[in-house]
């Protein structure tokens, strides 16, 4: 019989933060289904390239948390300014799209920046995170910014209708810009330094699972291979595939919330419901080699209904040891609801529309590929969300287990969120 301290569900970034400050001072078992720690911040070899799930990137803005991170990584890491892009109507301009209006036709310029300017002079508000997407982009942003880049980008990422999506999400991950700089961004020059990401760092070797290869080095309780298949919060026992019973005294769970729940057996019918209502979308990640690409992006968003995908990027341009001299790869993103995705189809429409934006070149040649699947990828915000947390939130709570990280919270959140957050939990164990 296997007993514990802690019982860690999911080997990612929120997990190994909680292991590496737990070790030495509790026992604890790390439970990683997977072969390789880190989730889907792990970075997968093929044909000498270094591919991550899409583009991980480590934008850092708590002390704590940053040192524990850069110490983590050493001298392995780069800090970098962002290039981001649109591309929209048939050309390039800066990120974010609402503050870099300059290269879009007149036409679009002016619908722009006169509707923008209407809904400032409404007073416009950033709400309270209740308000529908759609209804909110036009009433912030205004119709014409939300036209030509919100609402399309969005229905594309989301895979939900913006009608029902609600906007507790939307701060700090929408860059809100003042007039002075949508005027200038549309009449003067490019608006550098908006959102929450102007500069990231990345790991110079080896890909984002460097990272999660350095937090778990030296972790003594943590089990590769071992999948948790249901959990019992009241007798503190859980079974493990093949394995057999983990008796715990305290649980913290980093897996999907919707599934954590289901695998629940002691959880109530309401808390049972509750997660069940919860919803995501699923995101497929095309990696690609490539030779003869000279680009300096870092990476593109794609509104417009002639690109399936709805983000593009040059990974190689966060640390060319991710490429083999010479090549460049690229990761192209695209959504479903949940279904599958033709990946034949979608992978003739990802490199033509890598063309057709001039981020492949006429002498540019795929020499790799490799899809890579996020099957629980950007978590729903809509009422059935905000009605669902409270209900699994205090059942937990009750019993003493915490749920974190982005997808243990159900939230949209972003790397370093998701280490302090197992940062916090840990120690919250030790104040006990």
């Amino acid at each position: 019989m296997l007993k514990t301290d802690v019982l860690i569900i999911g080997g990612g970034l929120a997990g190994l933060s909680a292991a590496k400050a737990l070790e030495g001072k509790k026992s604890y078992i790390v439970a990683e289904r997977e072969n390789r720690p880190g989730g889907l911040s792990s970075t997968v070899k093929k044909g000498g390239f270094h591919f991550d799930y899409s583009g991980h990137l480590l934008h850092l803005r708590w002390p704590k948390t940053s040192k524990f991170i850069l110490d983590a990584l050493g001298s392995n890491r780069r800090r970098l300014r962002r290039d981001a892009r649109v591309f929209a109507h048939g050309r390039w301009t800066g990120f974010p799209f609402q503050a870099n209006l300059a290269p879009m036709p007149q036409k679009v310029k002016a619908e722009c920046v006169s509707a923008f300017l209407k809904a400032w002079r409404a007073g416009a508000g950033p709400g309270d995170g209740s308000e529908v997407f759609s209804r909110w982009t036009r009433r912030v942003l205004g119709e014409g910014i939300s036209r030509h880049f919100m609402l399309p980008y969005n229905a594309k990422l989301w895979q939900y209708p913006l009608e029902r999506l609600t906007t507790e999400w939307c701060a700090p991950f929408v860059p809100m810009p003042r007039p002075e700089e949508v005027i200038e961004g549309a009449y003067g020059g490019r608006t550098e330094g908006l959102g929450y990401n102007t500069f990231f760092h990345y790991p110079k070797r080896g890909g984002i699972g460097a990272l999660s290869n350095a937090l778990a080095a030296g972790s003594s309780g943590l089990r590769l291979g071992l999948e948790v298949e249901s959990v019992d919060l009241r007798k503190g026992v859980a079974q493990v595939r093949h394995f057999g019973p983990v008796h715990f005294k305290r649980l913290i769970n980093t897996s999907p919330l919707n599934s954590f729940t289901a695998m629940c057996s002691d959880a109530p019918a309401a808390v049972k419901r509750a997660g069940a209502a919860l919803r995501h979308n699923t995101v497929y990640v095309l990696n690609l080699g490539a030779r003869g690409v000279r680009q300096e992006l870092h990476w593109g968003y794609f509104p417009g209904e002639g690109f399936p995908f709805y983000r593009a990027g040059l990974a190689s341009n966060f640390s060319a040891e991710l490429a083999p001299r010479g090549c460049a790869s690229f990761y192209v993103e695209f959504a479903t609801a949940g279904e599958a995705l033709d990946l034949a189809a979608a992978e003739a429409a990802a490199v033509k529309g890598l063309r057709r934006c001039g981020l492949l070149g006429p002498g540019s040649k795929i020499v790799e590929k490799l899809w890579l699947k996020i099957p629980c990828a950007y978590v729903v915000y809509n009422r059935e969300r905000a009605a669902a947390l409270p209900v699994i939130n205090s059942w937990l709570k009750a019993k003493k287990a915490q749920s974190i990280g982005r997808y243990g919270a159900w939230k949209y959140s972003f790397m370093e969120e998701s280490v302090k957050e197992g940062l916090e939990a840990a120690g919250s164990l030790l104040a006990r």
